[in-house]
């Protein structure tokens, strides 16, 4: 979108000399680099600069072509709204989200008296103003470009409204979800840039049972017919996040969230995202799968309303046997997952046929689920004619395999600061690398997203989209 006319002296003014007679096909041809502090934006004509180095796409989409037809013709332009705009966004946020200023600093690794600056809007380098914007969830491109920069504002509005409820997030939980809505809103601005689009394989089912019918039955249902969708057949399913990262093309954000918490789904744009908990529970590998597979079901097949801007999962309700649970949303998603992971029939012959002392844990280590959830899914099958708690198993610490298929790069990564911050960590980082390798975004704001130094990320780009393949093959900026 231009916000008015461009003539080809104005083309080549911003962009240098090209062929085309719009600003985006411009920039992309673009080699020129912008560099933004706090209130203004200029051409990068000086090794010196310490702003903000953009490329031309970058900064044509921030800020609009007016702003760049500007600094063509006037040397640089203001884009502050006003001197106290940064500031103001900063500290709206962070008391949005009912936070103490020193929770922020900690996770920005800033003192509180950088962050009490920041909040004053005084003078501070652009960078520090981004780290912040970024983990409170806000789009921090607009950070004093506009009054309010918004980001993921539903997703922030219904954070709050979960602690008016007395949900158990504690600050460190809210700041985690607020940095993983920031990740999924620009992992999918990049992924839509850059031509991966989710496959909509299914639309919203909102059946959750009848009488003589229940929610879990459903829930089975809908899990044999993603298998099928998928070609899985009854085989196990080697990776739940490959799955639904690579074929389903879904963004899942890892991260620390609170002992009590399991996972949630986050709206971003026309997408939604799952942010799953790596500790509590989940830090058992089988417990992590089920707590995906849960949050999947609620993204694929629940209607919106049931959804909402952000859905939060506790513990205690993923940790149940489906049947038992009233809820029949999680009731249905509890069963989906248990079925998607571990197909009843197949684990029933499995455990049948077994010819070891603990056919219990034969089936945990082949389809990777809990022993609650295998427990219950073959009590079920076994149509409950023995007692629950005669179906037992010596075996409850995965194979390590199951667990570095799962994190992947969340426990190693090329850029080795990131493994103290899982949420970026991920297939983020190889969308972040492809970003910049087509001009999308500079290798500055790259390395600024992946905490790391430009020069560091460029040296370990070719590795870190290595892990991510499916990301260069069909990844091509549009």
């Amino acid at each position: 979108m231009t916000d008015s006319a461009a003539s080809k002296a104005d083309l080549d003014a911003v962009f240098g000399v090209g062929s085309g007679d719009i600003p985006e096909t411009r920039a992309r041809q673009s080699t020129r680099l912008f560099v933004r502090s706090i209130d203004q934006i200029a051409f990068d004509e000086s090794p010196r600069a310490t702003g903000r180095r953009l490329t031309a796409s970058e900064a044509l989409e921030a800020y609009g072509w007016d702003v760049l037809r500007e600094i063509a013709y006037e040397g640089s332009a203001v884009i502050s709204d006003s001197p106290e705009a940064a500031g103001r966004a900063l500290k709206e946020r962070r008391e949005q989200l009912r936070l103490d200023i020193p929770v922020v600093a900690r996770k920005a690794r800033m003192s509180p008296e950088v962050i009490q600056a920041l909040e004053a809007s005084s003078r501070q380098p652009i960078r520090r103003y981004e780290r912040v914007a970024s983990i409170l969830g806000l789009d921090e491109r607009m950070i004093s470009f506009r009054g309010d920069p918004a980001g993921n504002e539903r997703v922030a509005v219904r954070l709050r409204q979960l602690l008016d409820e007395k949900a158990p997030l504690s600050a460190t939980a809210v700041l985690a979800l607020s940095e993983a809505s920031w990740v999924a809103m620009t992992q999918t601005h990049l992924e839509e840039k850059l031509g991966l689009l989710p496959l909509g394989l299914f639309e919203p089912e909102a059946d959750y049972g009848a009488p003589g019918w229940p929610a879990f039955r459903v829930g089975y249902q809908l899990a044999d017919r993603l298998r099928g969708k998928l070609g899985l057949g009854a085989d196990p399913i080697d990776s739940i996040r490959e799955l639904v990262e690579r074929r389903l093309r879904i963004v899942v954000v890892q991260t620390n969230l609170s002992e009590q918490v399991a996972g949630a789904t986050v709206q971003t744009g026309n997408r939604r995202a799952i942010v799953l908990n790596l500790v509590g529970s989940n830090a058992n590998v089988f417990v992590r799968r089920a707590t995906l597979a849960h949050e999947l079901c609620h993204l694929l097949f629940d209607p919106h309303q049931y959804l909402r801007d952000l859905r939060v999962d506790a513990y205690s309700d993923l940790d149940s046997a489906p049947e038992a649970l009233t809820d029949r949303v999680e009731q249905r998603a509890n069963a989906f997952a248990v079925q998607l992971l571990a197909p009843q029939d197949s684990a029933m012959a499995l455990w049948k046929k077994a010819n070891t002392d603990d056919p219990l844990g034969d089936v945990l280590d082949r389809y990777g689920i809990s022993f609650t959830a295998a427990r219950y899914q073959l009590w079920n099958g076994l149509a409950r004619t023995v007692p629950l708690d005669s179906l037992t198993s010596k075996r409850y610490r995965p194979d390590p395999a199951w667990e570095g298929r799962e994190a992947y790069t969340v426990t190693y990564h090329p850029i080795q600061s990131l493994v103290e911050h899982p949420a970026r960590a991920g297939r983020f980082s190889a969308v972040a690398v492809r970003a910049a390798q087509t001009g999308l975004v500079s290798w500055d704001t790259a390395a600024e997203w992946l905490l790391c130094s430009s020069a560091d990320l460029q040296k370990k780009a070719a590795e870190i989209v290595g892990l991510y393949p499916d990301v260069i093959a069909t990844g091509n900026a549009t």
